[in-house]
């Protein structure tokens, strides 16, 4: 499968083992549009991956073990690494459950709201003369540096960790603090926020609403604008059933899955009762 040299490349993260049919289908969706899709990964031997996506290893970009992040969780060493793909690459990061409904154009920021007003970057590029990226970056290398986004009660909490855990233990209090919130706290701060997108380019759904992608019943997409570029699936708020069986007939999910033409070989089919 070729891409497009006009469409920016796309890259992700994958630590662990293999992907499950759903994050390999939204890789799978930025290839089936015309991008050239990277998937980098930390384990000893690159997972499997769909047709149109290379694999590459972490340290092609950043390694996380002088840095003492070797053994971070994999959230957060996702939200570190996008900063140093950013600052590296003409790369756009994206979240392997970030499924593609249309190109995307090549674009010095690529950032956007969720319907709750809150900033996500699931899909994140900055410039690399971004001052949100580049401050980022240096605070994060700080060993000593504690997060001025928490509450003073976070931060004192913060202050008890030895330098080099400090981060760590920032994470440990609010997953956010690493990602979204370091994001919109740094590009408020510099004035970058005007860049965001409104939340129907990339979370034209809220992650307790993604059930309707995989219901055969939910056809209409009112939610899927021209302006529509993804949709974030919120794997983690995805029920077991929809991630271990086929999606509904005529679903979303089902349809992008036709439209792709990608392969659901080992995914169990759903049963269905006799009327």
């Amino acid at each position: 499968m070729s891409f497009s040299t006009s469409l920016p490349p796309v890259a992700s993260l994958w630590v662990g083992g293999e992907l499950n049919w759903l994050h390999k289908l939204c890789l799978a969706s930025y290839a089936h549009h015309g991008h050239e899709v990277v998937l980098f990964f930390m384990a000893d031997t690159a997972p499997t991956v769909p047709p149109g996506v290379r694999t590459a290893p972490i340290t092609d970009i950043w390694d996380p073990a002088p840095a003492g992040h070797a053994d971070a969780p994999a959230s957060m060493l996702s939200d570190l690494f996008r900063l140093h793909l950013l600052k590296q690459t003409d790369m756009v990061w994206i979240d392997t459950d970030m499924l593609a409904v249309q190109p995307m154009q090549v674009a010095e920021y690529h950032v956007g709201f969720e319907p709750s007003g809150s900033l996500n970057g699931a899909v994140l590029r900055l410039p690399k003369t971004s001052q949100t990226l580049n401050t980022l970056l240096d605070w994060f290398a700080d060993p000593e540096w504690i997060t001025p986004w928490l509450s003073a009660e976070d931060q004192a909490e913060i202050a008890k960790a030895p330098p080099g855990k400090r981060l760590l233990r920032a994470f440990e209090l609010r997953r956010p603090s690493v990602g979204p919130r370091a994001l919109a706290y740094t590009m408020r701060k510099f004035g970058e926020l005007k860049h965001a997108q409104k939340p129907e380019v990339f979370y034209p759904l809220r992650g307790v609403m993604t059930d309707v992608l995989f219901s055969g019943h939910c056809v209409e997409d009112h939610w899927n604008t021209k302006n529509t570029l993804a949709v974030h699936l919120y794997h983690s708020m995805v029920r077991w059933y929809h991630k271990t069986h086929r999606p509904q007939e005529n679903s979303f999910i089902a349809r992008a899955v036709q439209d792709i033409g990608f392969d659901l070989t080992g995914v169990k089919q759903q049963k269905l009762g006799k009327l």
